[in-house]
C-alpha cells in the first residue's frame, strides 16, 4: 500500500497565501503603490515574526496529524498581515509612525496664523481639535513626497508656520504625501498647493491661496467675509445657499447670476461672502453640496 507524503491542500493553500502576499507587497512597493516604508517597519517588527514562527512551530510538534502543517504558514501570514494593517495605520511606534509633526498649543498661535504647505504629492487637509495647532502625518502609499518638517516664524507676532520636506531624509521614507490636521481653534490663512482632499468646512479661513488639483471643501464663510484664490484642476465645494462671489472663468450652479467672467451665488451680498478670484488657464468647478 503506497502512502501519500506530499503536504495536505490545507498546508499547501496556507502557504501559497503566504507567497501571494509577499509578492503582492514587493509588487506594491516596486510600482510605486507603496511606501519603502514597509520594509523598514516590517524589519521593526520581526519578533512579531519570530513569535509567530515559534507558534506554528510549537503546534506542528505537537500535533501529528497532516493539517497541522498549515498553522506555520497561516501564522506567518496573519503577522504579516497585521504588520501591514499596523504601517498602512501610521502606529506611532514604528519608525514611519514616529516622523509625524505635532504643533503647539491652539492659544500659542497669531489671529491669523499663515500655513504654507506647497508639494508634489498628495495633500490631505481637515480640522481636527486635538489640543494642539496642527498634525502632519505621511501618507503611507508610495511617491516621492520626503519626511515632514514644519519651520515657524513670528514677525511682529504674526505666526507663520512652512511644512516642508526633510531634503536629507533616508530614501525609504518617501511617500504619496502628507496627511494635515488643523485646530478649529485658529484663524488661519492658507497657502496650499498639491493634488487636494481638503475639508475646511470646520475652519476659521481668513484668506486661502490655493493651488494644484482635487477637491476643496468649504464651509460657511466668517461673518467678515473671506477672499480665496485658486488657481488649477480643482473642484470648490460650498454650502448650499452659500453667499459666494467669483471672478475669473469657472463653471458655476446655473441658477447663480453671470456678467461676463463674474458670477454670483443668489445669497450673496455686500460683504459676509466667499470671494473666489481664479487664476492660470485650467477651469475650475464651483459646487453646491
Amino acid at each position: 500500500m503506497t502512502r501519500d507524503r506530499g503536504g495536505h491542500p490545507f498546508t499547501v493553500a496556507a502557504w501559497i497565501l503566504v507567497v501571494a502576499l509577499l509578492f503582492a507587497g514587493t509588487a506594491g512597493v516596486l510600482g510605486g503603490i507603496l511606501s519603502r516604508s514597509l520594509v523598514v517597519d516590517l524589519i521593526a517588527l520581526w519578533p512579531l515574526l519570530v513569535v509567530a514562527v515559534a507558534a506554528g512551530l510549537i503546534t506542528r510538534m505537537l500535533r501529528k496529524d497532516r493539517r497541522a502543517g498549515a498553522v506555520l504558514p497561516l501564522a506567518i501570514f496573519t503577522a504579516l498581515v497585521l504588520a501591514a494593517a499596523l504601517h498602512l495605520g501610521g502606529w506611532e511606534r514604528l519608525p514611519s509612525g514616529a516622523i509625524s509633526l505635532r504643533g503647539p498649543a491652539p492659544a500659542e498661535m497669531s489671529d491669523p496664523t499663515e500655513l504654507i504647505v506647497q508639494i508634489s504629492g498628495d495633500l490631505e487637509l481637515e480640522a481636527e481639535d486635538s489640543g494642539v495647532a496642527y498634525q502632519v502625518e505621511p501618507i503611507p502609499r508610495g511617491g516621492r513626497v520626503g519626511v515632514p518638517r514644519a519651520t515657524e516664524t513670528a514677525v511682529d507676532e504674526a505666526v507663520s508656520v512652512e511644512f516642508e520636506a526633510v531634503p536629507d531624509a533616508p530614501s525609504w521614507y518617501r511617500f504619496s504625501g502628507w496627511s494635515i490636521d488643523l485646530s478649529p481653534d485658529v484663524n488661519w490663512r492658507l497657502v496650499l498647493n498639491g493634488h487636494m482632499q481638503a475639508d475646511l468646512t470646520m475652519l476659521t479661513i481668513s484668506s486661502a491661496a490655493i493651488a494644484g488639483s482635487g477637491v476643496v471643501r468649504l464651509g460657511a464663510p466668517p461673518e467678515t467675509g473671506s477672499s480665496v484664490i485658486i488657481a488649477g484642476d480643482l473642484e470648490v465645494i460650498v454650502p448650499p445657499g452659500a453667499p459666494v462671489l467669483v471672478s475669473g472663468q469657472a463653471q458655476v450652479p446655473p441658477d447663480w447670476e453671470e456678467d461676463g467672467d463674474r458670477h454670483r451665488s443668489p445669497n450673496a451680498g455686500a460683504d459676509g461672502n466667499w470671494t473666489i478670484s481664479v487664476q492660470g488657464e485650467a477651469i475650475p468647478r464651483i459646487v453646491e453640496g
